[in-house]
């Protein structure tokens, strides 16, 4: 079961008032419902892929609508050949769509969020409860951080987009070639606060779980690469240092260095993969006090000397 049917089981496993059921409903059919007109009657037809949605949604319809509900099942046609639940409700429709205030008697048409829900938090937080699990999406935090809302229409992305940003949450809009407009937030202290939002609590815990194991886990690999580099310099600068050492050697210059530098010159032959912080060490060892800055510019002294000879050599 992906993460996104998760949270959409998880919501509808909560117990709701009379209330906050038309709430839901509300929002649930005007993103999924589907208005037939068949034999001179308006129909209501309404899906999803879960079982225990497609229950609660049975429940929920039995006890507020008066008319007749058919119950289907279709396997899906997608590679994963899910089962598609169908409830469509005959008879009575348009007063079932009025009595929830989605209904644009006019034009027998779902319509914008009623006055009522928006001035009462628990119902608006059903209300969106029911849009997410109509038309949305969350990812797993395992891959990456992304939470959406599909919208056919534009206006209803941009109201939605509108309504949340009064609740806090920055939703970026974008609009799909194929006349598809996505709602979406991809920062992942608003996707939880969100997953709040809408009383999905145990699925913020799991969220927040694994956003914690993978920030974890990447902080461990960032702070390994930046070992592995810094470690591959330490090497790189060290083999040039070993390359100057030879040359001066070579060219009988040593005693134009430093007692300092001598030693030090000698201890980086013999420990040519030793760090700054190893070679102040042994140079403690033969009784010099130096500092790690204290071997670096000995090392600029030797590299001053290399390249003096090379450009006389």
């Amino acid at each position: 079961m992906s993460f996104a049917l998760e949270v959409k089981e998880e919501i509808v496993s909560h117990t709701f008032s009379d209330a906050q059921e038309q709430a839901f409903l509300c929002g649930f059919i005007k993103y999924n419902g589907e208005l037939i007109y068949s034999d001179n009657l308006l129909k209501l037809h309404i899906s999803t892929i879960s079982n225990k949605i497609a229950r609660t949604l049975l429940t929920f319809v039995k006890k507020h609508y008066q008319g007749e509900v058919l119950i289907s099942i279709t396997q899906s046609q997608t590679l994963k050949k899910q089962k598609v639940y169908h409830l469509t409700l005959n008879g009575e429709v348009k007063n079932f769509l009025i009595q929830l205030n989605i209904i644009d008697t006019r034009q027998s048409k779902v319509i914008v969020l009623d006055q009522e829900i928006l001035s009462h938090s628990d119902l608006l937080r059903s209300y969106v409860a029911g849009m997410f699990v109509a038309i949305g999406s969350v990812n797993a935090p395992q891959s990456y951080y992304h939470l959406e809302l599909r919208f056919r229409e534009n206006a209803d992305a941009l109201y939605f987009q509108s309504l949340m940003h009064n609740q806090g949450f920055n939703f970026k809009l974008l609009n799909r070639k194929n006349q598809i407009y996505l709602t979406y937030l991809k920062k992942a202290t608003l996707i939880s606060d969100f997953l709040k939002f809408i009383d999905a609590g145990l699925s913020v815990m799991k969220f927040e779980n694994e956003r914690i194991s993978r920030d974890m886990v990447n902080s461990i690999n960032r702070i390994s690469n930046i070992d592995i580099s810094n470690q591959a310099k330490v090497l790189k600068t060290a083999e040039e240092q070993v390359k100057q050492i030879t040359y001066i050697k070579q060219h009988h210059q040593m005693q134009k260095l430093s007692e300092k530098a001598n030693v030090l010159a000698n201890l980086r032959l013999r420990f040519p993969e030793s760090s700054y912080v190893e070679l102040e060490s042994e140079m403690q060892k033969k009784g010099f006090v130096i500092t790690k800055s204290g071997i670096a510019n000995l090392f600029k002294n030797i590299e001053k000397l290399y390249h003096e000879i090379y450009k006389d050599d």
